[in-house]
């Protein structure tokens, strides 16, 4: 068997695995749901003091909160097909890119669905689904290190699509003049 078709299976391996998690998560949202109507129910009859049930669970919440960051996260962004959107921003990048050198491109986004089925866009295998970075410089791994253009354009994800520099502060301290702000 191939590189890559090792590699197509273990990404669909992993995909099903992350889709089974995600519903998991709905499942668990719901019985949370359920819950909460039960202790209401509980709470209207008298069965369960308020107070001492807030207190609990104040206590449990911190402790869970410490506990979560350790857990792994899937995450997909919206279904919507890439190829379709309209009124996309109209930015000149490629002039301004020796001035921004395409810092939108060291952002954090989930992927689609769309762009999984492609193959085309990398994602973390650490953090399912979202952009593969470089470890070097944390800029998309499409992101061609020297001119800041990206590799994959034709292909690039509805984030990317859609995004819009000029009213963000991380990007831009004055977009009309070209002020570039600050790299933190």
């Amino acid at each position: 068997m191939s590189d890559d078709h090792l590699r197509q299976d273990l990404e669909k391996g992993a995909r099903f695995l992350h889709v089974l998690g995600m519903q998991t998560r709905l499942d668990v949202g719901e019985n949370a749901v359920l819950l909460d109507a039960l202790l209401e129910e509980l709470v209207a009859r008298g069965v369960v003091d308020l107070r001492s049930l807030d207190a609990r669970r104040e206590r449990l919440r911190v402790r869970e909160g410490e506990r979560a960051s350790e857990r792994a996260h899937v995450a997909v962004s919206a279904a919507v097909d890439k190829y379709t959107i309209t009124g996309l921003p109209e930015i000149d990048c490629e002039a301004r890119m020796p001035l921004c050198k395409g810092r939108c491109c060291t952002f954090t986004f989930p992927l689609s669905f769309q762009d999984l089925d492609e193959r085309v866009i990398r994602w973390d295998y650490g953090r399912p689904y979202l952009i593969l970075q470089r470890e070097d410089d944390g800029y998309c791994t499409h992101n061609h290190a020297e001119t800041h253009t990206c590799t994959v354009y034709e292909h690039r994800p509805a984030v990317c699509r859609t995004y819009d520099c000029r009213g963000d502060s991380r990007i831009w301290l004055d977009f009309e003049a070209r002020i570039p702000a600050p790299v933190t």
